[in-house]
């Protein structure tokens, strides 16, 4: 028995359930999975140290501040590549050259000079942190656009599971600063994975073209086309139009040349902000919108905390007296805490998301990083302390990575190709920085570290409180999307 539930399981981890083709696929897939966590684990900690040195932990809130104004022209940006390229693999390919020049730079900039200019440090802060949430939303997008409902239930908590083995070794690699080069080093490692996944990403797209449908793979036939229908796929009259050429004679193409120009650059204009009409036209893509973020407003304020005890233990300067090798020290612990990240979300995806998917649906597992957040906002509430505030952003990590965030991309099967790219883009990435935003105004205007506060800056009683209420309405949303995702997929429909 215990060798028959053994191989059940190892059959899971390698999606023996699924057609080759498919599971060649996803094996891309997750191996550039794998490199988008583990270089932002990597690169995180570094990033972290390097502003800290360069403009100061002060200016941490402010910085998150400013970052949705940041991430508003990358928004754009991204959306008018999507909408000019209409490919997953050369959209992918683009975005990861432009990056994969501005750490090229800034490793240049590093190898340079010993310590990197606070404008460069400003650069990297948010180049870092624009990646970090602007690559998963995109691979996350081509494999929703790509997967069924049901593939997508089989195959996303082996690609979770994959994607932390990844985060757990570019968490090792940071704490080995070191010896790779320090952050320079870091930083040309960088680079070069980003080129890495963007050729992961177009095997795999080529490998899923040529796979067999989802109704043909499964030996169904019965099931709902649009399952099936992906970017990658020809539109119906397409072709058509390609091969019977402009329906206007040559003096009409002469004379509405410019009217057609104009409309053909109001469509992409407008297919670049097209995603917000379909957030707030839509009930369930809005609830997806705040379950998707809610959990970044506690967690950046408990985030602000670990961030400055950390920098109380290991500071740059003691007395005016600047402190050798404490820069590495804080990059090395940063790198230790994304290792236990990784390890618990690792265990929790591999035994307990498939599980907790089948038996309690969607509605369970969005519903346990509320709970989760709120006793950890409580317990450091009563126990303010170096080694809790650790604990507990650990544990309320593992719970996002492991369970929430695969479950938030579930949600996205069951929804049209144009909210899976456009919409999805601007709820992860600017949802994410919108509630970053709000998280950094409370630390920035009632926990922020001062002189005059220390040595504890933290106010636990309107921390606690916010904290509270807004988890209760994180939770109700969510239950509430829980149970339409699973009407959704009772009645066999899509949101469009």
């Amino acid at each position: 028995m215990a060798c028959q539930s053994l191989q059940v399981f190892v059959d899971r981890q390698m999606l023996r359930e699924l057609p080759g083709a498919w599971r060649v696929a996803y094996l891309f897939f997750a191996f550039a999975y794998m490199l988008i966590l583990g270089t932002g684990l990597m690169i995180n900690p570094a990033t972290i140290s390097i502003f800290l040195d360069s403009v100061g932990v002060k200016e941490q809130p402010v910085a998150q501040t400013y970052l949705p104004l940041v991430l508003l022209p990358v928004l754009f940006i991204y959306n008018f590549f999507w909408a000019a390229l209409q490919s997953p693999q050369r959209l992918v390919l683009v975005v990861c050259s432009v990056y994969a020049v501005i750490y090229s730079i800034i490793a240049i900039e590093s190898f340079q000079h010993q310590h990197i200019s606070a404008r460069w440090a400003w650069v990297l802060f948010y180049a870092t942190n624009t990646k970090s949430v602007l690559f998963p939303v995109m691979l996350w997008s081509v494999m929703n656009d790509l997967s069924s409902t049901q593939y997508s239930k089989i195959a996303y908590p082996a690609l979770v599971s994959a994607g932390q083995l990844g985060g757990l070794a570019g968490s090792l690699l940071a704490t080995a600063v070191k010896d790779v080069g320090g952050s320079s080093g870091l930083l040309i490692m960088q680079a070069a994975a980003l080129l890495i996944i963007a050729g992961m990403v177009w095997i795999a797209c080529m490998l899923a073209a040529r796979a067999p449908a989802h109704d043909e793979a499964l030996g169904n036939g019965s099931g709902d086309a649009r399952e099936a229908l992906t970017s990658l796929q020809p539109v119906e009259g397409q072709a058509v139009r390609q091969e019977g050429g402009s329906s206007f004679s040559a003096p009409e193409r002469q004379q509405n040349g410019c009217l057609l120009g104009l409309r053909a650059v109001a469509q992409k204009l407008w297919e670049t902000v097209e995603g917000i009409a379909l957030i707030l036209s839509r009930p369930y893509v809005a609830g997806i919108f705040w379950v998707a973020c809610a959990h970044l407003v506690p967690r950046v304020l408990l985030d602000y905390q670990g961030t400055a005890l950390i920098n109380e233990r290991w500071p740059k300067k003691i007395h005016g007296v600047e402190i050798p090798g404490n820069t590495d020290k804080r990059t090395s612990f940063f790198a230790w805490c994304n290792v236990a990240n990784t390890v618990g979300a690792m265990l929790l995806s591999l035994c307990g998301l498939r599980g907790l998917v089948e038996c309690g649906g969607l509605l369970l597992t969005l519903l346990v990083l509320p709970t989760a957040m709120l006793m950890s906002v409580l317990l450091v509430y009563f126990h303010h302390d170096f080694w809790t505030v650790q604990a507990v952003l650990v544990v309320v990590n593992v719970v996002q990575y492991a369970l929430n965030g695969p479950s938030r991309e579930m949600l996205y099967v069951r929804t049209s190709k144009d909210i899976k790219y456009k919409a999805k883009s601007w709820s992860d990435m600017y949802g994410n920085f919108l509630q970053k935003t709000i998280a950094a105004q409370i630390n920035l205007h009632v926990n922020l570290e001062e002189d005059s506060c220390q040595p504890n800056c933290f106010k636990p009683f309107f921390t606690g409180v916010f904290t509270t209420a807004w988890v209760a309405a994180w939770a109700l949303i969510a239950g509430g999307l829980g149970v339409k995702h699973a009407r959704l997929v009772k009645k066999n429909e899509f949101v469009s």
